[in-house]
């Protein structure tokens, strides 16, 4: 009976930490490829949808030097999240910038390295992501800063002026950079790009919440677990 009751109850151990493991660790890696053209504003950005995974890869294009792409994602892990832009085609001259939920910006970067033109965010910054949850990420053409309140003039941009050798992890502190994104200035005439992109991500993932049958596995497993310790006392008392 002994061995019997120690059996049962590494079984209904086993079977909650199984099910709070696929809660934590998602196995499959997932990338995104732009669906149409998503939006530039909060409103209308496009979310990465797919099975419960980890978001390895968002490709797109950029089509003008005003276009601007963002897309809604879950950043399940803020201390590992990170953002690189790679050009697939050409030699596009990328933009990055995190936004919370509500639309305030926290980072920017117009070149990772020295002598390239690809962005990145790097993990770990004071001004990145602090916390689970969900965030917009833009990548844009440069020329086309983001703005709030009701204008597109300097005095509502949200970062400063990017100077050489343009590197800088740039926050919002610009005139604007206390309000919540309202649209993105066009500081020149719309030319033709058509520049696709790469953004590889970590800390990301595409279904925060886990499918319903995850749950019922975890309900089910810690069920088994009262149970088995309920007749365990009963079988001591005895």
């Amino acid at each position: 009976m002994k061995l019997n009751t120690i059996h049962f109850k590494k079984i209904a151990v086993s079977v909650p930490l199984l099910a709070l493991a696929l809660l934590a660790d998602p196995v499959y890696a997932i990338d995104w490829t732009e669906t149409g053209d998503a939006g530039q504003l909060v409103s209308t950005a496009q979310m990465p949808t797919g099975d419960e995974g980890r978001l390895r890869n968002i490709y797109g294009t950029i089509s003008t030097n005003n276009d601007v792409d963002l897309f809604r994602i879950y950043i399940s892990n803020p201390t590992t999240f990170s953002a690189g832009v790679s050009s697939t085609s050409g030699n596009l001259d990328s933009g990055l910038i995190l936004f919370n939920e509500g639309g305030y910006a926290l980072y920017g970067n117009d070149d990772a390295m020295l002598g390239t033109r690809t962005s990145g965010l790097p993990a770990g910054h004071l001004s990145g992501p602090q916390a689970p949850g969900w965030y917009n990420l833009a990548i844009f053409a440069l020329g086309t800063p983001p703005v709030s309140g009701d204008g597109f003039t300097p005095d509502h941009y949200m970062f400063p002026d990017v100077s050489s050798p343009f590197t800088q992890i740039l926050t919002a502190t610009g005139p604007g950079g206390a309000a919540p994104l309202t649209g993105w200035a066009q500081l020149e005439d719309t030319v033709a790009l058509n520049e696709e992109y790469r953004i590889r991500l970590s800390g990301v993932t595409v279904s925060p919440v886990p499918e319903p049958e995850t749950y019922a596995m975890l309900l089910a497993g810690l069920g088994l677990m009262g149970t088995m310790i309920r007749r365990r006392k009963g079988f001591i008392a005895r």
